[in-house]
């Protein structure tokens, strides 16, 4: 990605954007640390849309299997993973990146918050991030549908075996009632 950084002191207003460029009035550290905050940011969210994808991807392949056969063949423990997996890229997304988190010197000078607020919309942060979060939210959705199938699978697996154990007690004590009488 180029973005290129422009300094202009005869610009009469503070900054000026277009598209892959930003020409500042007076080009200064912090005005790199908000550009290199902005653009980081960018890039990083770029990276865990791609692996929030790949679970999407995953438990689309798991849906249309289902579909097709009926039943899905996903161990749990690979369940609880891509559970850790979606939980870790959100906590990631939210503590590491601080995407909601206005930098200190953009609290302090409004000319760097402008610059800032502008990245931010050029790259569209906020909505980029909403989009991450709805596919978390599929993801989130379709771990639980899936952990409830699991939950079901154990509970019928325990049922069966009480009843066994159950029609074992009964085959017992009808042996011992037959053979007292015998």
């Amino acid at each position: 990605m180029d973005y290129a950084v422009v300094e202009k002191p005869s610009l009469e207003t503070w900054m000026q954007g277009g598209p892959d460029y930003i020409v500042l009035k007076r080009f200064d550290i912090d005005g790199i640390r908000i550009i290199g905050s902005v653009l980081g940011q960018s890039i990083a969210l770029d990276h865990f849309v791609r692996q929030v994808d790949g679970m999407v991807a995953e438990f689309t392949d798991l849906n249309r299997g289902m579909e097709k056969t009926g039943t899905f063949t996903m161990k749990q423990e690979k369940l609880f993973q891509l559970v850790g997996k979606a939980n870790s890229n959100l906590a990631d997304v939210i503590l590491k990146l601080g995407l909601f988190e206005r930098s200190d010197i953009a609290w302090k000078n409004a000319n760097y918050a402008q610059i800032w607020e502008y990245l931010r919309d050029e790259y569209e942060l906020t909505q980029r991030f909403g989009s991450l979060d709805f596919k978390l939210k599929f993801v989130e959705h379709n771990v639980r549908y899936f952990l409830e199938i699991l939950q079901n699978r154990n509970s019928d697996f325990l049922e069966w075996l009480i009843i066994i154990l159950i029609s074992a007690e009964i085959v017992i004590a009808i042996y011992n009632i037959v053979r007292e009488t015998v």
